[in-house]
């Protein structure tokens, strides 16, 4: 065995630097930027926040609140990783929503619809720089709905005759 001495700081999370280098340099952050538009929560943008969101999910966490108490440290020795609190993540993915749409149906049944034109475009616009979709072929984007049975306040009634939401 051979021993090594390092002058760089060693970080249990690593392999998150990578994620998030590739996510700097691959254009990604001025898609984000440019699609969603500004951010207005204390200087930082919307990249800033999905990558915050990325950099937890990529960590293993699955709240906002593990950036403080499992990967701040870690997140912070990535050379020019902006690390954001709980409070702002949370802040910016709220400002990103957007209120329902209700359509009628021919039948005469209503239907509401949380559409995020700014997101939607987002998505299509990254999927080409990512290397996920080609340019020139013929892609459906098609969704099926799907119930999240609940019982919270604002729930309803659904065709299965239980409650909960149709993302």
């Amino acid at each position: 065995m051979k021993i090594q001495k390092q002058l760089q700081t060693i970080i249990s999370f690593a392999g998150i630097s990578f994620a998030i280098e590739e996510f700097n340099n691959c254009g990604l952050s001025n898609i984000i930027d440019n699609s969603l538009g500004e951010s207005n929560l204390s200087g930082y943008q919307y990249s800033d926040i999905i990558r915050g969101w990325f950099s937890v999910f990529f960590s293993g966490g699955d709240v906002a609140e593990n950036i403080n108490f499992h990967l701040h440290d870690s997140l912070a020795c990535i050379p020019g990783n902006r690390v954001l609190g709980p409070n702002t993540l949370l802040r910016g993915i709220k400002k990103l929503t957007t209120g329902g749409e209700v359509v009628k149906s021919t039948s005469g049944k209503e239907y509401q619809f949380n559409i995020n034109h700014g997101m939607n475009n987002l998505n299509v616009k990254s999927l080409p720089l990512t290397k996920q979709l080609r340019k020139g072929q013929f892609y459906d984007f098609d969704y099926d709905n799907q119930i999240i049975e609940h019982e919270k306040y604002d729930s309803k009634r659904t065709y299965k005759h239980n409650t909960g939401y149709f993302p």
